[in-house]
């Protein structure tokens, strides 16, 4: 159990053994992978956001939301649902995957949205996302020591049984070749599985060595990779999501490097000062909002900057898409972060949604 589950049930019950069948059923949750539907579901119920967890018609959302229902009512079936316990049974679900689940850390971050929207927990379960992040951005770059990558050569051990063999019929020594064949097989497989995991181990090491090559070009090069312009000529209002987009399509190994923030300060991107999300939104140009939005779908909960640039693109720029923004996603028109965490807030979207 999470050390930190006792105190978050706590705002339910103290009871020992209830919370003990709380746990089991979020094990059962976590014991495999979530899919992307399970996570947006977990960001919904915690938040308690305007939009529903099941989602309005997205069967993909109200299939995740009974299941998550069915675990706990299987490991205690006079379980009686509510609001505050689904929140804080999905809370539980989140503290058990943020220690190797960097995409439901990163909704938790995305869905605060610097901030604009609140938890009530007593468990400040966005800190601890981005205590997670940064650990799992550092330790899935962490290079390995090539040197050591070596591979034995086979051996095996083989003595032929003669024992069926008749000198004058070949048709006898079938059997011993066949058991030869059967252990050299053997030993070859063993060879190319340990061949396979150093040259995967070599992939991600050039990965690696890739992504932060490319990061480092992008700052050093001081032009933008999707606006085709220098970083000088792209205006303050502008930077922020631009230089985001750069990051996001250089970045190979989701979280990111915890060098994100260092690099777009380089490239000009203020830590001072508030801009307003909807500013920023409507400083894009047209073209770059369609191309930052191809191929992906936002959510109103866990991508809200970029439901503001589908809701902008739907009226084009302006004031007339802000007061439907803000219904759907329960953040103020006038919002504000400062451009470095606006920028890393559009970035963690970006990881979310591809």
């Amino acid at each position: 159990m999470h050390a930190d589950f006792p105190k978050l049930y706590s705002e339910i019950s103290t009871d020992g053994a209830q919370r003990a069948l709380r746990w089991t059923a979020i094990e059962a949750i976590t014991k495999s992978s979530l899919k992307r539907a399970q996570i947006e579901m977990l960001a919904r119920l915690v938040f308690g956001t305007k939009s529903p967890p099941g989602g309005h018609h997205d069967d993909e959302l109200e299939e995740a939301l009974v299941a998550f229902h069915q675990a706990f009512s299987e490991a205690d079936p006079s379980i009686e649902q509510g609001a505050r316990q689904d929140q804080v049974l999905a809370a539980g679900v989140v503290l058990q995957c943020l220690g190797w689940n960097s995409l439901v850390a990163l909704t938790m971050t995305t869905t605060a949205c610097g901030g604009a929207r609140k938890l009530v927990l007593p468990v400040d379960l966005v800190t601890l996302a981005e205590n997670a992040l940064s650990r799992l951005g550092a330790s899935r770059r962490v290079r390995p020591d090539l040197s050591k990558i070596s591979i034995p050569a086979p051996e095996f051990d083989f003595e032929p049984d003669f024992s069926g063999v008749v000198h004058n019929s070949p048709i006898t020594f079938k059997t011993v070749f066949d058991q030869f064949t059967e252990t050299v097989g053997e030993a070859l497989t063993d060879l190319v599985d340990k061949f396979n995991e150093s040259t995967k181990v070599l992939v991600e090491t050039g990965k690696k060595a890739d992504e932060e090559l490319d990061l480092l070009s992008w700052v050093l090069g001081q032009r933008s990779l999707h606006s085709n312009k220098s970083f000088a000529d792209l205006p303050p209002s502008e930077r922020p999501l631009v230089f985001a987009h750069d990051l996001a399509s250089l970045t190979k190994i989701c979280p990111g490097p915890n060098s994100i923030p260092g690099l777009l300060s380089r490239a000009g991107v203020k830590a001072t000062g508030k801009m307003k999300i909807v500013d920023a939104v409507n400083a894009v140009s047209d073209d770059w909002t369609l191309a930052a939005l191809k191929r992906s779908k936002p959510s109103p909960v866990t991508s809200p900057v970029h439901f503001a640039l589908l809701r902008r693109q739907e009226t084009g720029a302006g004031e007339g898409w802000y007061a439907g923004w803000s219904a759907t996603t329960g953040i103020d028109v006038g919002a504000t972060m400062s451009p470095i965490a606006l920028a890393e807030q559009f970035y963690r979207e970006i990881l979310w949604l591809r």
